[in-house]
Parts: structure tokens; sequence; C-alpha cells
């Protein structure tokens, strides 16, 4: 049974530009959210400088914090994603593997 597609698929080099674009500038204001976050977290760390205040210290930086890092993380790496396979022919590759294979079948 060979494989194959039903449909062609079409890559849009534009798009693929806009959302690195688009994902470069969300990257920038979750980093600046970061920035932010940690700045005003400090400032309440010293406004709970108790040994009560320690503990809820530690669990606000989880709270405050460690989602944005997260997104961060994220947003990077699809951004770099994007910005790897842009003009690299990454999926042309991939597109042509798949033909080599299908005819193999």
């Amino acid at each position: 049974m060979a494989a194959h597609l039903d449909e062609d698929l079409i890559l849009d080099e534009e798009k693929f530009n806009t959302a690195a674009q688009q994902m470069m500038a969300l990257k920038t204001r979750t980093n600046e959210l970061k920035t932010k976050l940690t700045n005003m977290y400090n400032e309440l760390k010293t406004a709970m400088d108790t040994p009560a205040g320690k503990e809820a210290q530690l669990e606000a930086g989880n709270v405050l914090l460690k989602p944005v890092e997260d997104m961060s993380l994220v947003v990077g790496h699809i951004s770099d994603t994007l910005n790897k396979i842009i003009g690299s022919g990454y999926y042309k590759d991939v597109f042509t593997g798949f033909e080599e294979l299908s005819h193999l079948l």
C-alpha cells in the first residue's frame, strides 16, 4: 500500500516570517512582564521579612514567577525554532523525504 497525500501542502514563507516576528515580540513582552513581576516580588519580600513571611515568600515566588518563566521558555523555543526553519529548506527536505518514502512503499 503506497502512502500519499490527498492534497498538496503549501507552506507560506510570508506567514512563517510574520509568525516569527510576532513570537519575538511576545518573547520580549514576556521577558518584560517577568522583570516587572520579579521587581514587584522583591519589593513584596522586604515587606514580609518575618519567619511566617519567609514561607509565604517561597510560595509567592512559585505562584507569581514560575508560570511566567515557563511561558518565556516555551515562547523562546517556538521563536528560535521558527527562526531556524525560515529559509533553511527544512520543510522542503521533510516533504522530499516523504515523497521518497512513499515511492518505496
